[in-house]
């Protein structure tokens, strides 16, 4: 069996307001070093209801606690 490829990066996360006036939370990478990922974005699309300022205090305790992301693929 193959070996999983491992690719990691440092990372943070920050609140945004998205089109239809919902919070979302956007993932930016530090050194652009996991090519997986180069010509993608991630967000997280969080609970109806969920206010700019529960986004950014969500954001913010993410920080404080992920180091950063791991993507392994074959």
């Amino acid at each position: 069996m193959a070996e999983k490829a491992v690719e990691r990066d440092g990372c943070r996360f920050l609140a945004a307001p998205v089109a239809d006036g919902k919070a979302a939370i956007t993932m930016e990478l530090f050194h652009d070093a996991v090519p997986t990922l180069e010509a993608a974005s991630v967000a997280f699309e969080l609970l109806s209801g969920t206010t700019l300022t529960q986004a950014k205090a969500l954001a913010e305790a993410m920080n404080e606690r992920i180091l950063g992301i791991v993507v392994s693929h074959s």
